[in-house]
């Protein structure tokens, strides 16, 4: 599955790449497809396999038949191909089927490495019909091994019950990255889309079914394929030509606070009461653009006395002559680009007189990872009775005195 050339690599052209050039030739008819749990045990499946028609196979999608019952569980998949897997050539990817049940817990780092490095490409999760939401702490472990999430929604869920399932699918590209959802279930939006809709639409939706996709899979990492979409015929990637900007509020072009505000509304993890009039007084605001399109931004904002006071008390710190940084939101099409770590640094080289902090809830490791790259560290957590749980005051390394001294407090 070696290619002389890969239209998605750094720097490569993109804008002459059509769906032909997806994939290489005879590839998508040497994907076949098999339910394993047709055959009696895995030794069977194996002699199945073993056959000579199918043993230089690009791979195979074992889709399990769900005939009104539950899908098998990701783990009843897997030990039904380990005799196969044994024995498969190295060069051969796979694709599988399986229930997406929120009772079982997420599958060790150790195994999805080793399936991962076995040819596993692609799990098709089936959601049952009475499923209330995503189970995310199975899919997000998958994501970040490079394992391309699939997710069928049946026509059997109900609407009441689709809307959150619905929501996270579209709201979560990066752990989400392909679905099929019915016409009958409910409409088919981001949040994101309320700021500015992104240009075409995703490449995968070309190709039909998981075994097609599978056969892109076999030679372009999920990163790649996943930023990837077409307007016609032609496909572009997205991150390719982002641009940086930070200005005062007054000077945002026409109608970009409104995106501003609706990309923040999207992120759905602030109090949006005062989002615009704090925007309206921020010192200074950082956003993002490409083709057009707001897919970033973050801001340095004045904090209102009511939040000052309170951090006082709870400190012991007065933060009434710093600018807070906040409002930091990053479309999920474009996370792990360095969005928001370029947005942060670039505001914090821009903060002249005042020193910079930011508070991040104690759940919330990812924008926690992204401050510590940013060479930003906590100083103090305290307990906020509004939010009700607890909260970090984090800095930028070189702006912290002595006077800054990490404790533990109460609000």
């Amino acid at each position: 599955m070696n290619i002389a050339h890969d239209p998605l690599a750094a720097g490569a052209e993109t804008s002459s790449i059509t769906f032909t050039d997806l994939v290489q030739d005879n590839t998508f008819g040497q994907i076949f497809t098999k339910d394993p749990f047709v055959f009696k045990d895995q030794h069977a499946l194996f002699r199945h396999l073993d056959q000579q028609e199918y043993r230089d196979a690009a791979g195979f999608f074992f889709q399990a038949a769900v005939s009104g019952g539950p899908a098998p569980d990701l783990l009843s998949c897997m030990i039904r191909l380990s005799r196969w897997l044994a024995e498969k050539p190295a060069s051969m990817v796979f694709g599988i089927t399986a229930g997406l049940d929120p009772s079982r817990e997420p599958v060790g780092k150790n195994q999805l490495t080793g399936w991962q490095e076995n040819g596993l490409k692609l799990i098709n999760w089936q959601c049952a019909p009475d499923l209330a939401k995503i189970p995310d702490h199975l899919l997000w472990p998958i994501s970040r091994q490079g394992i391309w999430n699939h997710v069928t929604v049946p026509a059997s869920m109900e609407n009441t019950t689709a809307g959150p399932v619905v929501k996270f699918i579209m709201d979560n590209p990066h752990i989400v990255h392909s679905y099929d959802i019915p016409e009958n279930v409910g409409p088919v939006a981001s949040a994101y889309d309320m700021a500015t809709p992104l240009p075409g639409r995703q490449a995968w939706e070309l190709l039909g079914t998981p075994a097609r996709l599978l056969a892109c899979l076999a030679r372009f990492p999920v990163d790649h394929l996943i930023r990837l979409r077409y307007n016609g015929n032609d496909l572009f990637t997205l991150g390719r030509d982002i641009a940086y900007h930070f200005t005062p509020p007054a000077d945002l072009p026409k109608g970009y606070l409104d995106m501003v505000c609706a990309m923040v509304a999207a992120g759905g993890s602030v109090d949006l009461a005062h989002v615009r009039t704090n925007l309206e007084k921020a010192y200074l605001i950082g956003y993002a653009v490409e083709n057009g399109v707001l897919v970033g931004n973050s801001c340095l904002k004045h904090p209102r006395k009511a939040l000052t006071d309170r951090l006082i008390t709870a400190t012991g710190v007065d933060f009434s002559g710093f600018v807070e940084r906040g409002y930091t939101s990053v479309r999920p099409e474009y996370r792990a680009l360095g969005v928001g770590r370029k947005l942060l640094e670039g505001l914090t080289r821009r903060a002249r007189k005042y020193r910079v902090f930011s508070i991040i809830d104690e759940d919330n490791l990812a924008t926690q990872k992204i401050a510590l790259r940013n060479n930003t560290r906590k100083i103090t957590t305290y307990f906020s009775e509004k939010a009700g749980k607890h909260m970090g005051i984090w800095m930028p390394a070189h702006m912290i005195s002595p006077l800054e001294i990490p404790k533990d407090s109460s609000l």
